[in-house]
């Protein structure tokens, strides 16, 4: 009988993909787990400093703006209390910017900070963060620094993260992204 049991890596992935259900972020849900020797020490999933206004319910400038269409223009945020007076405006822009593309204006803590934050540095020290998308390069100048030994991210590559993984691969943090691209090889297209 063949094992149907989940890897070690499928379920620290899974618990980082669940803890991401808690989050309130209208734009992107993630989680992150922090292991130490297949023992759960810390979770984490983006969302608002405790006590702030819910991103999903208005309180982020940056969930105020459409994320697709006419991504980056201000929809409705001129008066949201982060931004005031002091809109950003890009060049050839019609409408100023609260968000879209700015991190400025994100209320958000990322789910690899969360998780870091809530862990014991005993609980960091050698450990390995599980995180549902690879960390952004804020997250991983934490990461980095907070003792943790391997970054194990479930996807969700996206432009620059090759500069982020270098970057924690010279900072001595091991890096795998379970995605099914780890070894892939880039085909020569011709356009």
């Amino acid at each position: 009988m063949p094992n149907s049991r989940q890897s070690w890596d499928e379920y620290f992935l899974a618990l980082a993909s669940q803890a991401a259900t808690r989050s309130n972020c209208s734009r992107r849900k993630v989680g992150a787990v922090i292991v130490q020797g297949r023992h759960i020490r810390s979770t984490g999933y983006n969302g608002p400093p405790a006590g702030y206004g819910h991103c999903d319910a208005g309180a982020c400038p940056r969930a105020l703006t459409d994320p697709v269409a006419n991504f980056g223009r201000v929809r409705a945020a001129a008066e949201h209390p982060l931004v005031g007076g002091d809109l950003r405006v890009r060049a050839g822009a019609e409408h100023p910017l609260v968000g879209g593309d700015l991190y400025d204006n994100c209320v958000a803590i990322h789910a690899e900070a969360n998780a870091l934050l809530f862990a014991d540095h005993g609980d960091r020290d050698g450990s390995s963060l599980y995180s549902s998308a690879a960390p952004c390069f804020s997250c991983a100048k934490l990461i980095a620094n907070s003792g943790i030994a391997e970054v194990v991210a479930g996807g969700g590559r996206y432009d620059g993260w090759e500069a982020t993984r270098n970057f924690l691969q010279d900072c001595k943090v091991r890096v795998r992204v379970l995605d099914g691209l780890e070894h892939a090889v880039p085909l020569p297209l011709r356009g």
